[in-house]
């Protein structure tokens, strides 16, 4: 689903609330059945996660979206805590674990483009959305997402492209959370603009950031203690769910995925490339429900080429999905 929106953040969020009013109450009874399989309170986690000091931080940082989260939940009839959770996933991960998702960016002569795999939870399926808004500067931005949530990727008309992976590093949940991270450098003119907003804000969680656009690619590893760059290679840089500037012991999913890239890189030339690694299964790059993680899958792909200024997205679960052209929304 694509929901186009644009002006002040609290206009759009009027607009995409009123868009997503009943799939954001789905996704909200899902989130809940998602963490009762668990034996997790669902709404006392939310009512944790609405309390952190996170929200001061994202008030200082990202007021705009802010605005468009509290009048999105106003919009659709839901109290503010279960918006506010829906738009903390790697905060929640935090508290009660999880985490997927391969990144990978070109960097050759001519040819500069970037996208991902996002793996979450399989209560998101069939939930996958995007929201196509322009801001009060005109700025497009795409966000690849899921309703509650600000982004998990995306691409900005100006051709800056951010995608990321979680990491289990040091939280401190008075720290910006993830999806103002990634939406709010979705928000900047330039992939330089974008670091150093990554740079100068605190984190709430570990998480990598890549961003690149036509000029630029800056690979960061943000916990809540630094941010710290990670080495690039020449012509094709790629990460997955493992920190590559610490000591760290990932996943057997996140070596073999970051793996099947690296083995790939003499291929990957071109956008279209980077979709057909994303799409294919049979590298370990494209995971179905229960292949690497019983509750984990590919969830939504993007993929961007930062010189054309064009953006992709697979909306279906990467197993059997294809990618379309989502065009910068003019309204």
């Amino acid at each position: 689903m694509i929901v186009a929106a644009s002006g002040t953040g609290a206009q759009r969020g009027a607009l995409i609330g009123s868009q997503l009013e009943a799939q954001l109450h789905l996704a909200w009874q899902r989130w809940v059945t998602h963490f009762a399989q668990r034996d997790i309170d669902a709404s006392e986690l939310a009512q944790r996660l609405t309390d952190v000091g996170g929200w001061d931080t994202a008030e200082r940082y990202a007021p705009d979206l802010v605005a468009e989260l509290e009048t999105m939940a106003e919009a659709a009839n839901m109290p503010w805590y279960q918006v506010a959770a829906l738009s903390m996933l790697d905060e929640s991960w935090a508290l009660t674990g999880g985490i997927g998702c391969t990144a990978v960016a070109i960097t050759r002569d001519g040819s500069r483009a970037a996208g991902q795999n996002m793996d979450l939870p399989g209560w998101t399926k069939g939930l996958q959305t995007v929201l196509n808004v322009r801001d009060a500067n005109g700025l497009g931005v795409i966000a690849a997402t899921y309703p509650g949530s600000l982004a998990v990727m995306g691409m900005n008309s100006n051709g800056v492209i951010v995608v990321v992976n979680a990491l289990d590093l040091v939280t401190n949940m008075t720290g910006m959370p993830v999806d103002f991270v990634t939406r709010g450098a979705l928000h900047q003119p330039t992939a330089q603009d974008a670091i150093a907003y990554i740079r100068e804000i605190p984190h709430a969680v570990g998480q990598n950031y890549t961003v690149l656009d036509g000029k630029d690619l800056f690979m960061v590893e943000a916990d809540a203690r630094e941010v710290k760059d990670v080495p690039l290679h020449a012509t094709v840089s790629s990460h997955t769910n493992h920190a590559f500037t610490r000591e760290y012991t990932g996943s057997e999913g996140s070596y073999a995925r970051i793996k099947a890239i690296e083995d790939a890189r003499d291929s990957l030339l071109t956008a279209d490339d980077i979709k057909a690694a994303l799409l294919d299964k049979s590298t370990g790059v494209c995971f179905d429900l229960g292949r690497w993680s019983e509750d984990m899958y590919s969830f939504m792909g993007i993929v961007g080429d930062a010189l054309a200024k064009r953006a992709w997205v697979n909306f279906g679960p990467a197993d059997g999905g294809a990618y379309e052209e989502v065009a910068f929304t003019t309204i």
